[in-house]
């Protein structure tokens, strides 16, 4: 009888830790995230910290944030998703969020936003309109933002020269003084400007930024798909000058970019305000003397929306809740605040700053006021098509900057690709 007794307490605690253990299993859970900026200085740091403060409020929760570069990072999410075999949470760069919009693989997020009472709806940056699609919101915006100057207060001040420049003539000027071979041996030791001559999407930021100078009311393209020629060769003329002078030096990427300017070798960059986790990521001695200002376009300043995150469609409905409550946590007051000590950039939120965080700061008042002031890298009419767009924009860019080819035949090649997308 005894035995018996014993044999079905045994059972009943075996049955017990079974039960135990299987509940446990299932409330544990891995969410898929992975990112190109994993391992951005300071970007990197805010992801993580509110991954942390994500899984701490979550118990059981884990997100696994992984590295993709960022060059094959789209293709990569194409495919995922063209498999079946989505991320949990997407984190995506604006400039491809039509590619998913348009295949349907991205849920609505307008009754969470509404039943939330979502920050997102009334106290956003004016970029989340890129957002929405056929009506619907399918992302949030992590970055609204606007370019800045990148500059060496410390090459300026050996030069003789006494403040960043303020137009393009002048950072051409300003180049060719700060372009600088130190010890005779015939190697430059310091370029005066850098950005990419290889294909990157770097090559076309630097061009719509001398091209929004040339034409403060253009674009690229007019709203029936014609090509801005004028200020299109204005640009190009700026960048072929600057690269005849000597004044960049050739074959980098936009990692080598900012690479030559923390290191000393290249006095002045355009940059997002992300540039502030390179500045903090330089040596000592160089860093003293990094500053922002202004791009040196007259009063022209290039942006738009950076990065997004969304949620993927028909994911397990646990699994959908839970990349919810991640956005959410992304858009409270505390975490956009962080967003600027931590990562130094604008927050997308508004408000959220106070002015003793600004004083603690010098350049966040100056990645606000870009952000405010910023024109939409998107050329009227392209949205569907400005990956492809951009692409195009680049190779002619390069074409004609880099190879030399004359720029009435890069833009009739231009015009006609242009023609086939539209």
């Amino acid at each position: 009888m005894k035995q018996r007794t014993f044999r079905r307490s045994l059972v009943a605690l075996v049955a017990t830790c079974a039960l135990i253990t299987g509940t446990a299993i299932a409330q544990d859970i891995t969410l898929d995230m992975p990112s190109w900026q994993a391992t951005e200085p300071g970007t990197s740091d805010w992801w993580n910290a509110l991954i942390d403060e994500f899984e701490a409020q979550n118990p059981g929760v884990h997100i696994e944030f992984s590295h993709e570069p960022f060059a094959g990072y789209n293709d990569k999410m194409v495919t995922r998703f063209a498999a079946g075999n989505p991320p949990d949470i997407l984190h995506l760069p604006a400039a491809n969020f039509m590619i998913y919009a348009q295949e349907g693989w991205l849920a609505p997020l307008d009754d969470r936003l509404a039943a939330a009472d979502s920050p997102v709806l009334d106290q956003w940056t004016p970029v989340q309109s890129s957002c929405v699609y056929e009506g619907q919101t399918l992302c949030v915006i992590v970055l609204g933002y606007g370019y800045v100057l990148g500059w060496n207060e410390a090459a300026f001040t050996e030069a003789g020269l006494s403040g960043p420049p303020t137009s393009s003539a002048e950072l051409i000027e300003y180049a060719r003084e700060l372009t600088v071979d130190r010890d005779g041996d015939g190697n430059i030791d310091q370029y005066g400007f850098v950005f990419p001559t290889v294909t990157h999407a770097g090559v076309e930021t630097t061009a719509t930024s001398f091209l929004f100078e040339a034409d403060p009311d253009g674009h690229w393209v007019d709203a029936e798909g014609q090509l801005n020629r004028e200020a299109a060769k204005a640009a190009w003329a700026v960048m072929k000058q600057l690269v005849d002078d000597g004044s960049v030096p050739l074959g980098l990427d936009n990692n080598g970019k900012r690479q030559f300017f923390v290191e000393g070798r290249a006095a002045m960059m355009f940059e997002g305000p992300w540039i502030q986790g390179n500045i903090d990521s330089a040596a000592p001695e160089i860093q003293a003397g990094l500053r922002v200002a202004p791009q040196p376009t007259s009063g022209q300043t290039y942006g738009g929306a950076s990065n997004v995150l969304a949620i993927p469609a028909g994911l397990d409905p646990e699994r959908e809740e839970l990349a919810w409550k991640f956005i959410e946590l992304f858009t409270s007051e505390e975490w956009q605040a962080k967003y600027a000590t931590i990562a130094g950039q604008p927050p997308a939120r508004a408000g959220v700053l106070s002015e003793e965080v600004l004083a603690e700061n010098e350049n966040m008042r100056q990645y606000v006021a870009a952000a405010e002031n910023a024109r939409d890298y998107v050329p009227p009419g392209m949205e569907e098509n400005y990956t492809r767009f951009r692409d195009l924009v680049i190779e002619a860019t390069l074409a004609v900057v880099v190879q030399g080819q004359d720029s009435d035949a890069a833009l009739d090649q231009l015009q006609a690709e242009i023609d086939r997308l539209r």
